[in-house]
């Protein structure tokens, strides 16, 4: 174990048992929790801002604009979104009830551990998810590329890349040499992605006034509202799906709850109001963008929505400068969230003793900051940017997340309910999800339908990309593909893969190897103040046991 001994030691001693005569060893672990545990320093304004800068990226600038040619009408759009709302809302309140229940950090992996047994084998599926389908690669892509735009710079694949590796390394250097510096921009940014959804619903009021540069486009007359809806439940499904990964994130905060002040209660307000506030905020911003955007430009436009809303109202200047900054913006808020949480959870991973190295990469020395997992999240995001080549195969390696990140979702979902029905597994919260909001959240999230759409906030070649949730991707689309000339269910495929290679890897370590090798794994764990433990495991050769 060599390394950082005075972090963690092993200390051991023997005694005699006087009943079989057999010689055991009795090991423990001394662990400094100061140079392991993070301090309590998120408030109630930075859960929320943890949640808003992981839901809130680029997409709503864009999305509105494919829900619409897909649903085919006004009405039918704002329908969608509020049902995605509805849907996403379900699901924070899953994670309040865990959070509530389990108030430490971990999110997904603690909840997973503690749903379903093996215990070990869902920790070691998580590490896999964690470490390959949790990197930062699609957005920090879509901040180079409006980075690049609002500068006035072409883009070009290396540029694209260069800006993007440059963003992604600022984000994790941040939250690694000054991490209150990083706290404190990452809350100023979540106010900044706020405040332009808010000015873009000003912008939109100001438009239903008549302050437009354009004719009014009559989107909302009520015998035309509706008009054109498509009937064509396909179309229908994956524009609520597109809807509905707009929202994704409200896990973040859960994940980092061991650096909540009284963790309960502020996630109690936290996630609630930052889904409140997102939701409101996402159907107005699109109540305002058709209030001056007409139809004819939501299906043929190049550019997003909210410039075109930008470029109706106040003229071609604002729409084209102002916009790609604060859309950038909202990127590297993005950015900021999920370095600072992915890493963390790394740290989780290596207290458990599964991840190589451990005892390094559970450390947060000498910054308080887990400064070994911060970069290895970093360098698994350069390879995923730099690796792929540019095209499908790019888009295909970037789009990973979605389907994995809905799958682990669903599968706590089942998780809690399997801990209420089940009586010895005594259950408590200081807050319950309503039943039907469990099972409102878990039918939409198994049999909504897949997305094809085009990422269309990312520039030219590199804006194709393929959406999921969990059982419709494996049947075919209209006309048997995507928009890709991959296969439509390769996404989903490779995401369960790798996620399968932690049950390999269970299998391997702690079922085969010890079978093979004749040894068992003795785990030897201590209890921190946050409510988690440090284990290690022991290898026993089965001559000393037996």
């Amino acid at each position: 174990m060599g390394q950082y001994d005075d972090t963690i030691t092993w200390v051991r001693s023997r005694n005699e048992d006087s009943d079989n005569d057999h010689l055991k060893s009795q090991d423990s672990l001394h662990v400094v929790e100061s140079h392991i545990l993070q301090e309590r320093k998120i408030g109630t304004f930075g859960a929320i801002s943890l949640v808003v800068n992981k839901i809130i990226g680029a997409g709503i600038f864009s999305t509105p604009a494919t829900i619409y040619k897909l649903s085919g009408s006004v009405g039918m759009a704002l329908v969608l979104w509020v049902i995605a709302g509805m849907i996403s809302t379900c699901g924070a309140m899953v994670m309040l009830e865990f959070g509530s229940g389990i108030p430490r950090s971990g999110g997904i992996k603690i909840y997973l551990e503690r749903s379903f047994s093996p215990k070990l084998l869902q920790t070691c599926v998580y590490l896999f998810y964690c470490v390959f389908l949790q990197v930062s690669a699609s957005n920090a892509i879509t901040s180079s590329s409006y980075l690049l735009l609002a500068g006035g710079v072409e883009s070009t694949t290396w540029k694209l890349r260069g800006v993007a590796i440059a963003a992604a390394a600022f984000a994790v250097g941040l939250h690694t040499i000054a991490p209150r510096v990083g706290r404190g921009l990452q809350d100023l940014l979540s106010a900044v992605k706020l405040f332009t959804l808010l000015f873009i619903v000003c912008t939109g009021f100001a438009a239903l006034a008549g302050h437009r540069r354009v004719p009014d486009p009559h989107n909302f007359d009520i015998h035309t509202s509706f008009k054109g809806t498509s009937n064509n439940g396909y179309n229908i499904g994956t524009a609520l799906l597109d809807a509905i990964f707009s929202f994704q994130g409200y896990d973040n905060v859960n994940a980092v709850l061991s650096e909540v002040k009284n963790p309960q209660k502020t996630l109690r307000i936290a996630l609630p109001s930052a889904m409140g506030i997102i939701t409101v905020l996402y159907l107005l911003a699109n109540v305002a963008y058709f209030a001056a955007v007409p139809t004819e430009e939501f299906t043929n436009s190049n550019i997003t929505i909210a410039a075109s809303l930008f470029r109706n109202v106040f003229g071609n200047s604002a729409a084209t400068k102002a916009l790609p900054a604060l859309v950038a913006i909202s990127a590297v808020g993005h950015l900021l969230g999920i370095a600072y949480t992915v890493p963390r959870v790394l740290q989780e991973l290596a207290k458990d003793g599964i991840t190589p190295f451990p005892n390094i990469m559970m450390q947060n020395r000498p910054f308080r900051t887990p400064v070994v997992a911060l970069a290895v999240h970093l360098g698994v995001t350069i390879l995923f940017i730099c690796a792929p080549p540019a095209g499908d195969a790019f888009n295909f390696i970037v789009s990973l997340s979605s389907y994995p990140t809905t799958f682990l979702l669903a599968c706590i979902t089942v998780g809690l309910i399997k801990l209420r029905l089940t009586k010895n597994e005594s259950w408590a919260s200081s807050f319950s999800a309503p039943w039907v909001v469990i099972a409102f959240y878990l039918a939409g999230s198994i049999v909504s339908p897949p997305s094809y759409p085009r990422m269309s906030y990312l520039p030219n070649h590199f804006s194709n990309c393929t959406k999921f949730l969990l059982i419709m991707p494996f049947i075919p689309p209209p006309n048997g593909k995507g928009s890709t000339n991959l296969p439509y269910w390769l996404s989903p495929v490779v995401a369960l893969a790798i996620l399968s290679l932690g049950i390999i890897y269970y299998l391997l370590r702690f079922i085969l190897f010890p079978w093979v090798f004749r040894y068992t794994l003795q785990p030897i764990a201590v209890e921190l103040s946050d409510g988690s433990q440090v284990t290690r495991y022991r290898i026993r050769k089965i001559s000393e046991t037996s």
